[in-house]
């Protein structure tokens, strides 16, 4: 097993890497007050070049992908996830309030080059690499860690300009979201759901339509409850499924 003090290197070594990508992803946009398609457009060339320089380093140093997560998942993992209904529910829950198209279809099409380079980076990162580096001490720790990470992370949105109490919410959401994310990773021994659910939830979030003061609460209350119960039941699949070798132990 690694040092714990080599793991925490790299935990930080990848958390710097990240957050400068997505910190200059947002100044950009702010300091220029470039807005829509353009917008878009250069926030996910910048992420999509981490994503690049991230995927060829692996390629160089590892002959291949598969050490950031990017392997077949583990036969019959989805099945025991539920096929991933709830987070899918989650995701297309926003358009009862509607689909917005007042970008026409070219936004539409940035949003969907943004959030896919987002799921992708953020994914990698997080579960990939910090989660990844830490499974071999407990799937909890690695949850817990890469979820806080995850979590805060988040706070760079503001560089983005975006609403400081939207963003303290927006940081509560993730940290759930992580968890669970941690535990398909976990579960699965793959990235691919991760990336493909985070960039759904994203990508439907950028593009809906905006409800009413009532109906945000009502949907947040309502997505609260269904991850937390998602959670606990990931948990607990995950949990007894551990519990024969602990007992061999």
């Amino acid at each position: 097993m690694e040092r714990k003090d080599g793991i925490v290197l790299k935990t930080a070594g990848a958390m710097l890497v990240l957050l400068l990508f997505f910190f200059a992803q947002g100044a950009i946009v702010v300091i220029t007050g470039i807005e829509g398609i353009r917008s878009a457009l250069i926030r996910g060339a910048v992420i999509w070049g981490l994503v690049i320089i991230t995927l060829a380093n692996s390629i160089i140093r590892y002959k291949g992908i598969s050490k950031l997560g990017f392997r077949s998942a583990e036969k019959g993992a989805a099945k025991r996830m539920l096929y991933f209904s709830p987070l899918l529910l989650i995701a297309l829950s926003p358009f009862a309030a509607g689909i917005n198209f007042n970008g026409g279809a070219a936004l539409i099409l940035a949003n969907l080059f943004l959030t896919l380079g987002i799921g992708m980076a953020e994914e990698i990162f997080f579960r990939g690499i910090i989660c990844g580096l830490w499974l071999g001490r407990g799937v909890g720790k690695a949850m817990m860690l890469s979820s806080v990470l995850f979590g805060f992370s988040h706070i760079l949105n503001l560089a983005g300009g975006a609403d400081f109490v939207e963003t303290i919410l927006q940081i509560c959401f993730a940290l759930v979201y992580g968890m669970i994310f941690a535990l398909i990773f976990a579960e699965s021994g793959s990235l691919l759901p991760c990336v493909l659910l985070h960039a759904l939830h994203d990508f439907c979030a950028f593009i809906s339509g905006e409800g009413s003061a009532q109906f945000e609460i009502i949907l947040g209350a309502v997505q609260f409850i269904v991850l937390l119960v998602y959670f606990l039941y990931l948990f607990r699949i995950i949990a007894r499924k551990r519990e024969p070798a602990m007992k061999g132990r």
